[in-house]
């Protein structure tokens, strides 16, 4: 008998739960796409997104997914053959690496492995070695949804500044955005990437790139970028559809724009503290799990860890047997693993993630939690029980 009928819950690392207000701003007519409030709500959402990156910087949107916007900040910034030093520690920041190659960019991966943060001072010890200044750019995953690291972007922009290296600086915040604190201005960034379905709380479809003078200048020294990516035109639209490079997205301009109300009722302070401590309730589960079986966090060190997805492992059990489990009998989805293919993961198979991200409570994380205690149970996995008890201890800490 299958019991899963009623909500569905998605617990993966995006999409994410989409509030029902979101989902009911998109309840209605088409509206004017040349002139009245879409064009206002356009400029919120662009200002609002900027003002959360922690910037003055500006704001472009594209109809894309992350990867748009990983070829849209390509091409914007660099030529064929130009060399770029791309931080890896996960799916994605290889993800990113193979697109650049795609463009004829010539890529230096600096890999860190799979479980812990990028090290600054390795970093710094590269950058120093280029004499010539022939790495144009430093691009950083801040948060691999794959492995739920999450990189220290203030000691890597020191990193730089220590050796005065006037390389770019791009920083993936797609999944950190919303969930973890990002500060532009302060940290230098000179470029950040995100796209509205994790922290941004509203259906796939919208994605950002916020651009500081620095990079805005360095763009218009390039002009072999193709019409639809450019984003000079975007950053000063002279017609409303420019910010589009044609029809606006208009419903998920609605979505996004009463999200990020949401967002800015809750305040950012809040939303950091509440996921840091969601990020917390997940964590104490899977260390409470392995106390008494193979259950154990991918990321040792807790301030590596990411505030937006867990991933966990279970060494020598398939975990995707889980997975089924609990979505066939419970109507519980979460994440499957990504980049962990070796003989050592059986393949993945022993790996799984847990998201954490946009609109959620403590005691959704905990229906979670109980959930796939009881499928563990289910699938003769060994565990610790009982979790939800030292959860009340650190609610009550």
């Amino acid at each position: 008998m299958n019991l899963s009928r009623g909500r569905q819950y998605l617990a993966t690392p995006g999409p994410s739960i989409i509030p029902d207000q979101v989902l009911r701003a998109m309840q209605r007519p088409a509206p004017d796409i040349y002139k009245g409030e879409i064009v206002d709500l356009t400029e919120e959402i662009k200002a609002d997104i900027s003002n959360f990156a922690g910037t003055h910087g500006e704001t472009v949107i594209y109809i894309s997914n992350g990867h748009g916007v990983w070829e849209a900040s390509l091409v914007n910034l660099f030529q064929p053959k130009d060399k770029i030093l791309i931080v890896s520690n996960g799916h994605f920041g290889n993800s990113w690496a193979r697109l650049a190659e795609r463009l004829n960019i010539d890529v230096e991966i600096m890999d860190f492995g799979t479980d812990v943060a990028a090290d600054p001072n390795k970093i710094e010890y590269r950058l120093r070695s280029d004499k010539l200044h022939e790495i144009k750019g430093l691009l950083v995953v801040h948060s691999d949804t794959s492995t739920s690291i999450k990189n220290n972007l203030h000691d890597i922009r020191s990193s730089i500044n220590n050796t005065k290296h006037p390389c770019l600086f791009l920083v993936d915040c797609i999944a950190s955005f919303g969930c973890d604190i990002v500060e532009m201005d302060n940290w230098g960034i000179d470029v950040i990437l995100t796209s509205c379905q994790k922290g941004l709380m509203t259906p796939p479809g919208l994605a950002y790139l916020i651009i500081n003078k620095k990079a805005q200048n360095i763009s218009k020294k390039n002009s072999n970028i193709s019409p639809y990516w450019d984003w000079k035109t975007r950053i000063n639209p002279e017609l409303f559809y420019m910010n589009f490079f044609g029809t606006a997205p208009t419903h998920l301009l609605y979505a996004q724009h009463e999200a990020l109300k949401i967002m800015k009722e809750e305040g950012k302070e809040n939303i950091f503290q509440r996921h840091k401590k969601l990020q917390q309730i997940v964590t104490t589960a899977v260390n409470h799990w392995g106390e008494s079986g193979p259950m154990k966090l991918n990321v040792p060190n807790e301030h590596h860890r990411s505030n937006a997805v867990t991933t966990f492992q279970a060494p020598g059990h398939d975990l995707n047997k889980l997975r089924e489990w609990v979505e066939v009998n419970l109507g519980l989805t979460i994440g499957v693993s990504l980049g962990f293919d070796s003989e050592e993961y059986l393949d993945g198979k022993s790996v799984a993630r847990i998201g954490h991200m946009g609109h959620l409570n403590p005691h959704m994380l905990i229906g979670v939690i109980s959930s796939l205690e009881i499928g563990m149970t289910a699938r003769n996995i060994p565990h610790k029980s009982f979790a939800a008890e030292k959860i009340y201890d650190l609610l009550n800490s």
